[in-house]
């Protein structure tokens, strides 16, 4: 299974979005408990819940990892892992799928520059506040000191997704066969 990190914006759902539509991977999809937003669909983008639903779940002993990120609860539920499927988590539940899946996970870090990923906010749409927000908190996050392990390590600046894609499922490739 291919586990992507990167901070908002870094470009890891359009890299998976290539993954899927060229190589064939399936996502294994996220929990959580925000909104969804506009385009979205419940159980493709994610399984949306209710935080007492979620709760329930965890109790239940449903989830690999939970994590909390901008006040909303996400996780990963031990039914929605599977071999060759893609998921996109924090280093914190990189780190926990590692612990418990060890070398079935191939972990690969996504970077870009913050004046890119901002950009690539406003792009989208996303409101000045939040951002800034989401900037500021990112820089303590998603730094590779924080991951226990990272198999590839790419910059989402200049390279087409296609060509990052490639790269990706190359080293992923390799990975199974040692």
């Amino acid at each position: 299974m291919i586990v992507c990190v990167g901070a908002s914006a870094s470009g890891k759902t359009e890299l998976a979005k290539e993954l899927y539509k060229t190589y064939g991977y399936k996502k294994c999809v996220t929990t959580t408990t925000r909104d969804l937003r506009q385009n979205e669909e419940d159980g493709i983008d994610y399984h949306f819940l209710s935080k007492s639903d979620f709760l329930t779940l965890v109790d239940k002993d449903a989830f690999f990892e939970v994590t909390m990120y901008n006040q909303h609860l996400y996780g990963i539920q031990k039914k929605d892992v599977f071999n060759h499927g893609m998921i996109i988590v924090d280093p914190s539940g990189a780190n926990k799928l590692i612990d418990q899946l060890k070398n079935d996970v191939f972990v690969v870090f996504v970077s870009a520059s913050e004046q890119t990923r901002r950009n690539r906010m406003i792009a989208r749409g996303d409101e000045e506040e939040v951002i800034e927000k989401r900037i500021i908190q990112d820089r303590d996050i998603f730094i590779e000191e924080n991951l226990s392990r990272i198999d590839l390590s790419i910059i989402n600046e200049d390279k087409k997704i296609e060509d990052l894609a490639k790269i990706v499922n190359q080293a992923y490739k390799k990975h199974l066969k040692s």
